[in-house]
Protein backbone atom coordinates (compact mmCIF):
# COMPACT_ATOMS: atom_id res chain seq x y z
CA UNK A 1 0.00 0.00 0.00
CA UNK A 2 1.35 3.46 -0.99
CA UNK A 3 1.12 5.51 2.05
CA UNK A 4 0.87 8.46 -0.43
CA UNK A 5 -1.94 7.51 -2.06
CA UNK A 6 -4.99 8.65 -0.04
CA UNK A 7 -7.49 8.00 -2.62
CA UNK A 8 -6.39 3.84 -2.43
CA UNK A 9 -6.02 4.09 1.46
CA UNK A 10 -9.48 5.15 1.79
CA UNK A 11 -10.88 3.48 -1.13
CA UNK A 12 -9.03 0.19 -0.46
CA UNK A 13 -7.16 -0.08 2.69
CA UNK A 14 -8.73 2.50 5.06
CA UNK A 15 -12.62 1.19 4.40
CA UNK A 16 -11.07 -2.58 5.89
CA UNK A 17 -9.47 -0.81 8.97
CA UNK A 18 -12.80 1.27 9.48
CA UNK A 19 -14.88 -1.82 9.59
CA UNK A 20 -12.44 -4.32 11.75
CA UNK A 21 -12.35 -1.39 14.25
CA UNK A 22 -16.39 -0.75 14.53
CA UNK A 23 -16.70 -4.77 14.75
CA UNK A 24 -13.93 -5.83 16.91
CA UNK A 25 -11.93 -3.60 18.81
CA UNK A 26 -14.97 -1.23 20.46
CA UNK A 27 -15.78 -4.62 21.42
CA UNK A 28 -12.99 -4.60 23.40
CA UNK A 29 -12.72 -1.66 24.83
CA UNK A 30 -16.70 -1.90 25.49
CA UNK A 31 -18.20 0.51 23.00
CA UNK A 32 -20.86 0.14 20.41
CA UNK A 33 -20.30 2.08 17.57
CA UNK A 34 -21.11 1.69 13.91
CA UNK A 35 -20.37 3.11 10.27
CA UNK A 36 -20.89 6.55 9.20
CA UNK A 37 -23.71 5.21 5.99
CA UNK A 38 -22.57 8.58 4.11
CA UNK A 39 -18.88 7.00 3.71
CA UNK A 40 -20.69 5.06 1.05
CA UNK A 41 -20.93 8.06 -0.89
CA UNK A 42 -18.41 10.04 0.29
CA UNK A 43 -15.14 7.71 1.45
CA UNK A 44 -14.16 11.28 3.26
CA UNK A 45 -17.45 11.33 5.46
CA UNK A 46 -16.31 10.96 9.18
CA UNK A 47 -15.91 7.52 9.74
CA UNK A 48 -17.96 6.08 12.99
CA UNK A 49 -20.70 6.96 15.27
CA UNK A 50 -19.45 6.01 18.90
CA UNK A 51 -22.08 5.60 21.37
CA UNK A 52 -19.86 5.88 24.82
CA UNK A 53 -21.35 5.81 28.42
CA UNK A 54 -22.25 8.86 29.81
CA UNK A 55 -23.41 10.17 33.12
CA UNK A 56 -25.42 13.51 33.25
CA UNK A 57 -24.48 16.21 35.76
CA UNK A 58 -27.56 18.73 36.40
CA UNK A 59 -26.29 22.25 37.42
CA UNK A 60 -28.92 24.01 38.53
CA UNK A 61 -27.51 25.98 41.43
CA UNK A 62 -24.84 28.36 40.81
CA UNK A 63 -21.44 28.34 43.13
CA UNK A 64 -22.04 31.95 44.12
CA UNK A 65 -19.27 32.43 46.36
CA UNK A 66 -16.57 30.35 44.09
CA UNK A 67 -14.52 33.62 43.24
CA UNK A 68 -14.08 34.84 46.88
CA UNK A 69 -13.07 30.50 47.86
CA UNK A 70 -11.43 29.28 45.04
CA UNK A 71 -11.05 32.58 42.38
CA UNK A 72 -13.07 30.44 39.97
CA UNK A 73 -15.67 32.41 38.05
CA UNK A 74 -18.86 31.97 39.53
CA UNK A 75 -20.57 32.37 36.21
CA UNK A 76 -18.65 28.15 35.12
CA UNK A 77 -18.01 27.22 38.36
CA UNK A 78 -19.48 23.55 38.61
CA UNK A 79 -18.54 20.81 41.65
CA UNK A 80 -18.24 16.98 40.66
CA UNK A 81 -18.06 14.53 43.80
CA UNK A 82 -15.15 12.87 44.77
CA UNK A 83 -16.90 9.90 45.20
CA UNK A 84 -18.54 10.07 41.50
CA UNK A 85 -15.02 10.26 39.98
CA UNK A 86 -13.21 7.64 41.81
CA UNK A 87 -16.10 5.22 40.95
CA UNK A 88 -16.39 6.40 37.39
CA UNK A 89 -12.16 5.67 37.29
CA UNK A 90 -13.32 1.81 39.08
CA UNK A 91 -16.03 1.00 37.04
CA UNK A 92 -16.12 3.60 33.50
CA UNK A 93 -13.03 4.75 32.43
CA UNK A 94 -14.26 5.46 29.18
CA UNK A 95 -17.38 7.32 30.77
CA UNK A 96 -18.50 10.71 29.46
CA UNK A 97 -19.84 13.16 31.91
CA UNK A 98 -22.25 15.88 30.58
CA UNK A 99 -22.79 19.05 32.65
CA UNK A 100 -26.00 20.80 31.88
CA UNK A 101 -25.74 24.17 33.00
CA UNK A 102 -28.88 26.33 33.34
CA UNK A 103 -29.14 29.60 35.84
CA UNK A 104 -32.59 31.01 35.11
CA UNK A 105 -33.62 34.11 36.30
CA UNK A 106 -35.23 32.88 39.33
CA UNK A 107 -31.65 31.58 40.88
CA UNK A 108 -29.26 33.79 39.32
CA UNK A 109 -29.31 36.26 42.42
CA UNK A 110 -28.77 35.64 46.21
CA UNK A 111 -28.10 37.37 49.12
CA UNK A 112 -25.11 36.05 51.53
CA UNK A 113 -24.18 37.57 54.73
CA UNK A 114 -26.05 40.59 53.45
CA UNK A 115 -23.84 40.95 50.63
CA UNK A 116 -25.99 40.13 47.20
CA UNK A 117 -24.06 37.84 44.10
CA UNK A 118 -25.19 37.06 40.98
CA UNK A 119 -24.31 35.36 38.05
CA UNK A 120 -26.16 35.78 34.35
CA UNK A 121 -28.78 33.75 32.95
CA UNK A 122 -27.57 31.67 30.79
CA UNK A 123 -28.24 27.44 29.57
CA UNK A 124 -25.30 25.76 28.48
CA UNK A 125 -23.81 22.13 27.78
CA UNK A 126 -20.25 20.69 28.62
CA UNK A 127 -19.07 17.29 28.65
CA UNK A 128 -15.43 15.66 28.80
CA UNK A 129 -13.77 12.31 29.34
CA UNK A 130 -12.94 11.42 33.20
CA UNK A 131 -9.61 12.51 32.40
CA UNK A 132 -10.38 15.53 31.01
CA UNK A 133 -12.30 16.47 33.84
CA UNK A 134 -9.56 15.51 36.09
CA UNK A 135 -7.07 18.21 34.02
CA UNK A 136 -9.47 20.82 34.37
CA UNK A 137 -10.06 20.42 37.77
CA UNK A 138 -6.06 20.48 38.32
CA UNK A 139 -6.20 23.40 36.18
CA UNK A 140 -7.98 25.42 38.68
CA UNK A 141 -5.65 24.47 41.88
CA UNK A 142 -7.16 21.05 42.48
CA UNK A 143 -9.62 23.09 44.48
CA UNK A 144 -12.26 21.15 46.59
CA UNK A 145 -15.21 22.11 48.80
CA UNK A 146 -16.20 20.25 51.52
CA UNK A 147 -20.14 20.10 52.26
CA UNK A 148 -20.70 21.37 56.48
CA UNK A 149 -23.87 19.73 56.22
CA UNK A 150 -23.02 16.02 55.42
CA UNK A 151 -19.92 15.68 57.94
CA UNK A 152 -22.02 12.84 59.82
CA UNK A 153 -24.27 11.80 56.43
CA UNK A 154 -25.09 8.03 56.08
CA UNK A 155 -27.78 8.74 53.79
CA UNK A 156 -24.81 8.34 50.51
CA UNK A 157 -23.96 11.54 50.17
CA UNK A 158 -20.59 12.57 48.94
CA UNK A 159 -18.91 14.47 51.39
CA UNK A 160 -16.44 16.83 49.01
CA UNK A 161 -16.59 17.95 45.48
CA UNK A 162 -13.74 19.69 43.34
CA UNK A 163 -14.77 22.77 42.36
CA UNK A 164 -13.30 23.75 38.42
CA UNK A 165 -14.15 26.16 35.59
CA UNK A 166 -16.91 24.17 33.23
CA UNK A 167 -15.60 26.15 29.95
CA UNK A 168 -12.21 23.60 30.57
CA UNK A 169 -14.57 21.11 29.11
CA UNK A 170 -16.05 21.00 25.43
CA UNK A 171 -18.79 23.21 24.93
CA UNK A 172 -22.15 20.88 23.56
CA UNK A 173 -24.43 23.70 23.47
Amino acid sequence: MDLNNKQAWCEEYGDKVERSFCVDRLYDLGLTGFMNLEKQKNVYAHDMFSVFPSDLKTVRTPFFKAWEKFEIDPQYAVTINMKDMQRYKELYPNIVVVFDVLWDDKICKKFIEGVEYGVKPMHKTYAGFIQDIRAAVMSCGNKKVEYQGRVNDTGGNAKASYVFDVRKLQQLG
